[in-house]
């Protein structure tokens, strides 16, 4: 998802090896889903509980903390004692810890709290507890831990608390639109594991980034999720829509869903109070060349810019087609970049992360500089998190922000 977060929301939601993982993104956040009664009893089999994928590969854990090694049967295999370093390697299927002069054999172990303090493994404090697997010859290290102790260390990283509770209606309305994503998480699992920590998912940061404030609307939003016909809705969220949210299928979906609809987002839009509500990035000419030949767009540098051309727009503003003729010795040639693909392949000013949307004007100036002037900051589609902070300051209540975004949802307890 592009998020808004107390480290990234003046960054693009979707950062890293950007188109893969968006790719990713796109496949796993629209897997079909099943009726509500089917999800309840899915989730009992879970016991609630959320599997987060903390690191991919290990080889050295620093445990801050006592606590117990258990194997998966529930044995204690040994007490860590608190800032004791060990080694984990894997043998075949098993792991081999090292504990001091102790070697542990066995498929899975845990570190499970003494006294239900928190643990903490290199550096960052969890709740729950840490599960040690080896996959495929990898060590892998997962926070086991409860749905909403997991929702409460995702909140700070996508979402700002803001001063007193002027964002807590927002944070509220967040808290249940996280924790859908998450329900269908878990219930589309992956074979070992449900969900990541960085926004391949949810950014997640554990209790670290927990804060009494979000805490609270984790609390007071218990169990709800948002459903639409009974279903577990699909939850999309991005920064900033810049007046007008985009439609799902313009992105993420191959069909139209009812709910993710191409909405105005109030008059004015509520997200206007984002810092990257407008904006504008100035590339040169020979950078903006070199990303189309890196995407495989021209065959390679030795290209100008002739003429750029936004060929046409969804209802929202976003671009559909941009088309881009550029010149060489050879003559002209024609390429267009299309919807979301564009915030991919242009990206941003210093070209370590996506473009803030693809709602903008472009022109080639005097200088031959490429000149982008936009507004908003994500896909767009699903919830606004700066609209959403800004009917929170207006007075409105959570229901009332999930409705806007999500219009004929319904929120629902797992437990009913």
């Amino acid at each position: 998802m592009l998020f808004l977060n107390s480290n990234s929301y003046h960054k693009l939601f979707f950062h890293k090896s950007i188109f893969f993982l968006s790719l990713i993104f796109i496949i796993v956040s629209c897997a079909p889903s099943k009726r509500f009664t089917e999800y309840k009893e899915s989730i009992k089999d879970y016991k609630s509980e959320i599997r987060v994928l903390l690191a991919d590969s290990v080889n050295e854990l620093i445990i801050g903390t006592e606590v117990y090694l258990t194997s998966d049967d529930g044995k204690k295999l040994a007490i860590v004692k608190a800032n004791n370093q060990l080694k984990v390697e894997s043998i075949y299927e098993n792991l081999l810890i090292q504990l001091g002069s102790k070697n542990i054999n066995g498929k899975i172990f845990y570190f499970e709290s003494v006294n239900d303090s928190l643990i903490i493994v290199n550096n960052r404090k969890y709740r729950g507890r840490i599960k040690v697997i080896n996959v495929d010859g990898s060590v892998k290290l997962i926070n086991q831990i409860s749905l909403e102790d997991y929702i409460k260390g995702v909140m700070t990283k996508e979402m700002p608390v803001g001063k007193g509770d002027e964002n807590y209606e927002a944070l509220k309305a967040f808290a249940i639109a996280a924790r859908t994503y998450a329900i269908n998480k878990i219930f589309n699992s992956r074979t070992y594991f449900d969900i990541y920590t960085d926004i391949r998912d949810q950014v997640y940061g554990g209790a670290d980034s927990e804060h009494p404030l979000s805490n609270k609307a984790v609390d007071e939003t218990k169990n709800m999720i948002l459903t639409y016909n009974d279903e577990p809705a699909i939850i999309f969220y991005h920064s900033t829509c810049g007046g007008y949210t985009e439609s799902s299928v313009n992105v993420f979906t191959k069909e139209d869903v009812p709910y993710l609809q191409s909405i105005k987002d109030g008059n004015p839009a509520y997200c206007s109070i984002s810092p990257n509500f407008v904006w504008k990035e100035n590339i040169s000419e020979k950078e903006f060349i070199k990303r189309l030949a890196g995407s495989r767009l021209i065959k390679n540098s030795n290209w100008s810019i002739e003429k750029l051309n936004i060929k046409s727009r969804f209802p929202s503003g976003r671009i559909n087609e941009l088309e881009i003729i550029v010149k060489n010795n050879d003559g002209l040639n024609s390429v267009s970049i299309f919807g979301n693909q564009i915030r991919t392949i242009i990206k941003n000013q210093s070209g370590t992360g996506l473009l803030r949307s693809n709602n903008f004007m472009i022109a080639l100036d005097s200088n031959r500089n490429i000149e982008i002037t936009g507004k908003g900051s994500g896909h767009g589609v699903g919830l606004c998190q700066w609209g959403a902070i800004g009917q929170s300051k207006s007075g409105k209540n959570y229901r009332e922000i999930l409705s806007h975004y999500f219009p004929g949802t319904e929120i629902k307890k797992l437990n009913d």
